[in-house]
């Protein structure tokens, strides 16, 4: 409770001085305020606490965002939070995960974009409902109902026509398996985003609208774009036992690399690569505890 205390005074210091601050101070003001609140979501005891700060972080993140010049303020002593911008430069995507007393994840994440028939900054929250999509291989989304993680990586190939964005992300799912999902989005009608596009092909006649890759929590894969071959890489994942076999929370990494190869429009599925000249793999993981806001 006193550290809740402590963000709801910080807010009211900082915002009623905003009004005789410029820009950049104004930015770091929140910023500071922010990695209050992002510490709490982190590390309280209790997940009332949790909530009552992961609250006042989507609001205030939000309201900040709306600023015109907000964009390209880094906000990158939010170490926990992701924030990756797209290729092209016209959105990015803060993400951050919510730990749950039984040991299970939420995710939230805003898109931040400008809104250029408006002539302004907007936010689109995106949802989690991961917890409820049967069919995840196959399900139409939006941002109401999005496969939740942290976005690490946004990748975009210019070609006519609308514009199409691979999302990779990570979920910790929970205290068996993780996943790394591959997922499509761009934005439909007035400002609204989707999720998921049948573009991942395995053969002529077998597609999917995103790849979710499920394997033993102990264990780190790689899911990365080698941007030169134009390819997703990741690791072949294999049961640690025989008699495993569909049990996606024993999955481990085989040795070896399996790709998806962008090809006119799709992503075409790959086995047994060579990345012998590819750029060192990274290996994304978990978020830390315990990082001071200071």
């Amino acid at each position: 409770m006193k550290k809740l205390i402590l963000i709801n005074i910080l807010v009211f210091l900082c915002f009623s001085a905003f009004a005789q601050k410029g820009n950049a101070t104004l930015f770091a003001e929140y910023e500071d305020t922010l990695k209050v609140m992002a510490y709490t979501i982190m590390n309280a005891d209790t997940e009332e606490e949790k909530r009552t700060a992961n609250t006042a972080f989507i609001e205030n993140l939000t309201e900040v965002l709306q600023y015109e010049k907000s964009f390209k303020f880094p906000f990158d002593s939010l170490v926990n939070t992701g924030r990756v911008y797209s290729p092209d430069n016209t959105f990015r995507i803060f993400s951050w995960l919510f730990e749950k007393d039984n040991g299970t994840y939420e995710y939230y994440g805003l898109v931040h974009y400008q809104n250029k028939r408006r002539k302004r900054f907007e936010v689109i929250p995106l949802v989690d409902n991961s917890a409820n999509i049967r069919n995840p291989d196959q399900e139409d989304l939006d941002a109401t109902t999005w496969f939740g993680g942290l976005v690490y990586n946004i990748i975009y190939i210019k070609k006519s026509g609308r514009k199409y964005y691979t999302i990779l992300s990570w979920d910790g799912h929970d205290g068996y398996s993780t996943k790394k999902i591959i997922d499509v989005m761009y934005f439909s009608g007035k400002n609204k985003i989707k999720f998921g596009l049948p573009i991942f092909k395995k053969s002529k006649k077998e597609s999917q609208k995103r790849v979710i890759l499920q394997y033993d929590s102990k264990t780190v894969i790689s899911v990365n774009y080698d941007e030169k071959e134009e390819r997703i890489v990741f690791d072949h994942l294999v049961p640690s036992r025989k008699d495993l076999t569909g049990l996606y929370e024993y999955y481990i990494p085989e040795g070896t690399f399996n790709s998806y190869n962008y090809k006119k429009g799709k992503w075409w599925l790959e086995q047994d690569v060579d990345i012998r000249n590819q750029t060192k793999v990274k290996k994304y993981k978990k978020p830390r505890r315990g990082l001071t806001p200071n």
